[in-house]
């Protein structure tokens, strides 16, 4: 997809989110108006009342969910508005596990996101980004045994901006492995690394359990 193509498609996603996130909101508030509704009643004169106040809770919670789900989704499509932007890796890395929560789930892998100590900005294409750490998720998903539990967490590798994806609770290497390698699952990516400027490294051979991408 060429630049303008990703941004209409961020533009227009981004729009219909909005309007699904304002019929969620009238949506809570009739549920909301309904339970004030019946417990001003006696139950007497609303039969059932107790399932219904229970019905329109859970409306609530259902619609509390949309609205988690609705934000994600505009976020993701606020990723496609410029090529390049200024983003911090922490919050980035908890947009990813919230994106990818279904797939881990639907491979009985438990996902986390854990924020590095301090703001971790980068000057990078969020788009092409997220397009990279959904394909290491995916290969270290692949990998995992099924109840387990992976981390994808921010931090510097000596001194650079870096993202691991790893079993956890294993800590993400504070020092470029001597042994490591290109993860072959993401040869077709080679050509988004450069224009990311950052390398990918297979830290398996090295006892490492996950996948490190590296700034440069």
């Amino acid at each position: 997809m060429s630049q303008k193509e990703i941004a209409f498609t961020g533009r227009i996603i981004a729009s219909l989110s909005h309007e699904i996130k304002n019929v969620l909101a009238t949506i809570k508030e009739s549920a909301g108006l309904m339970e004030d509704i019946l417990s001003l009643r006696p139950e007497t004169d609303a039969p059932h009342q107790a399932r219904l106040v229970k019905a329109a809770g859970n409306i609530r919670k259902q619609v509390d969910r949309g609205v988690d789900v609705v934000m994600g989704l505009n976020r993701f499509a606020h990723s496609m508005d410029e090529p390049m932007a200024q983003i911090d890796l922490n919050e980035l890395t908890a947009q990813m596990a919230f994106l990818m929560q279904r797939f881990a789930h639907k491979s009985a892998i438990g996902l986390s996101a854990a924020p590095y100590s301090e703001p971790l900005n980068i000057v990078t294409d969020p788009f092409r980004l997220e397009m990279l750490l959904a394909a290491a998720l995916d290969v270290c998903l692949t990998r995992a045994d099924k109840g387990s539990g992976l981390v994808i967490q921010p931090c510097r590798v000596e001194g650079r901006p870096a993202v691991w994806i790893g079993a956890a609770p294993d800590e993400p290497p504070d020092t470029l492995p001597p042994t490591v390698a290109f993860p072959e699952d993401l040869f077709a990516l080679k050509g988004d690394l450069e224009h990311l400027q950052v390398n990918i490294y297979d830290c398996g051979s090295a006892g490492l359990h996950g996948v490190l991408i590296l700034f440069k």
